[in-house]
């Protein structure tokens, strides 16, 4: 199977992350998170009352904020994992890192950089661009 490849910052960084998690066994795990720092202001602009924007958030007039929502930013985070919550099968070693993830998605990585830049993990493509699990085309057989 081909692996996705890992920056030496990235690999500093992970080294980093499991040297102060209480890990015994620390595996990589990746994962997204949604900035949604920038929706609320652009929601908040002056235009919609507190009641609204309650509203908005919690879901009941999610039709009204749909294409907003599909704007979040999206941020890759690296976290440290125990080894024994991952089945063998979810184990795969990249560049001397053990990551806890599902083999589809180490396959669907395997032309990517692990890489860690300005405080943020992203992945960088041959197209240069910084991505995350996300914002990387599906491919199809």
């Amino acid at each position: 199977m081909n692996t996705f490849s890992i920056s030496q910052a990235a690999s500093s960084e992970i080294q980093r992350i499991f040297d102060r998690s209480e890990c015994l066994e620390p595996v990589a795990t990746l994962y997204e998170a949604a900035d949604s720092g920038h929706l609320i202001k652009a929601m908040s602009d002056g235009t919609k009352t507190t009641e609204e924007l309650t509203a908005a958030i919690v879901g009941k007039r999610f039709e009204e904020v749909a294409s907003a929502l599909r704007q979040l930013k999206m941020s890759l985070r690296v976290w440290a994992a125990e080894r024994a919550d991952y089945p063998v099968e979810y184990l795969h070693e990249v560049s001397g890192i053990t990551f806890g993830i599902d083999a589809r998605i180490v396959e669907a990585l395997h032309e990517y950089c692990l890489t860690f830049e300005d405080g943020q993990f992203f992945f960088k493509g041959m197209d240069n661009a910084r991505h995350t699990l996300s914002s990387i085309p599906r491919r199809t057989k």
